[in-house]
């Protein structure tokens, strides 16, 4: 088995348990402040930092039949697991057209948290698609930040006097996607292990970079809270430009090696898993904001065990 970077791995446990608080509410029901600051703000480092990593490791993927396997891979695991959330997603009973165009937007985009998988796919697109043209692909990345941070404010800020535009604005969809925030920090990722300068950014000065980054992400959620205007809540942050390759880049340096997978497969485990928990939660407690989210945490802790029981079957590698 090769070594494997334990910090890393630690990262990516800790961003899938921020992925929980942020779904389950942490903090709803104690302060406004201090909900809308993490699950508005800190814990959206996560996804798009998830993005950072795998895009980092996407190099390996220069031919045809490296993106074919990569492809197969990934659209097994979406397939999997958008079968197993099918009863959440899928209304055969309410069929009408207005159904099915949601059906097939919910096919291409993914339930709830699988966007995140259909948007790396889309990532890994174009990613693979500028291999050879790094300079046009991160400016292209860069315009597409952009372009996702602007109609996530114009849309919660409802800057649109047309009502459809403005609808349009507000759905999630439009903005949190494959183009506009999954590709900006994968390409970034996949440019970071392309970058000399990768190795020689001291610890000192990530350590910087990331209390400011930080800094910036708690300021912009709070301006946005105190702010009577906004309506809604955030994914597209341009201080998570900042400071999500920072924080990668530190545990990346880590020289803690493991040759362990366990806490890697388990980020995946609680990652997919944890809405079905919270769903259940939601249905038989009276649970809320921190309380639930413990409680979801310690769950997904021990469904993950089992999952990963299950992924250790060659049959069912596909699942994580």
């Amino acid at each position: 088995m090769t070594d494997r970077n334990l910090t890393l791995d630690v990262l990516k446990l800790v961003l899938a348990l921020m992925v929980v608080a942020l779904h389950a509410g942490f903090l709803s029901e104690a302060s406004p402040l201090g909900n809308f600051i993490t699950v508005q703000g800190l814990f959206r480092i996560a996804v798009p930092l998830f993005f950072v990593i795998n895009g980092y490791y996407f190099l390996s993927v220069n031919n045809i039949k490296s993106l074919t396997n990569w492809l197969k891979r990934t659209l097994s695991l979406y397939a999997f697991w958008m079968i197993f959330y099918v009863y959440f997603w899928l209304r055969p009973d309410e069929f009408s057209l207005i159904e099915l165009v949601k059906t097939i937007k919910t096919l291409i985009v993914g339930y709830h948290h699988l966007w995140y998988l259909s948007g790396m796919i889309g990532a890994g697109l174009l990613t693979y698609l500028f291999k050879n043209s790094k300079s046009l692909g991160f400016h292209l990345s860069i315009i597409c930040l952009l372009t996702g941070v602007a109609i996530q404010y114009v849309g919660n800020y409802h800057l649109l006097s047309l009502p459809i535009l403005d609808k349009l604005a507000n759905m999630n969809f439009i903005h949190r996607n494959f183009l506009f925030l999954a590709f900006p920090f994968f390409f970034l990722g996949y440019l970071l292990n392309n970058s000399k300068y990768k190795n020689i950014i001291t610890t000192k000065m990530l350590v910087i970079g990331i209390t400011i980054g930080i800094t910036l992400v708690i300021l912009e959620s709070a301006l946005n809270f105190r702010n009577p205007k906004n309506d809604g809540g955030y994914d597209n942050y341009l201080s998570l430009y900042l400071v999500c390759p920072l924080i990668f880049l530190l545990a990346n340096n880590s020289t803690k090696t493991t040759k362990n997978k366990t806490l890697a497969l388990m980020s995946s485990a609680i990652y997919f898993i944890h809405p079905l928990i919270l769903s259940i939660l939601r249905k038989f407690t009276e649970l809320q904001g921190t309380g639930l989210t413990v409680l979801c945490i310690l769950l997904s802790i021990l469904s993950s065990f089992l999952i990963i029981s299950i992924h250790k079957n060659k049959r069912f590698r596909f699942i994580l």
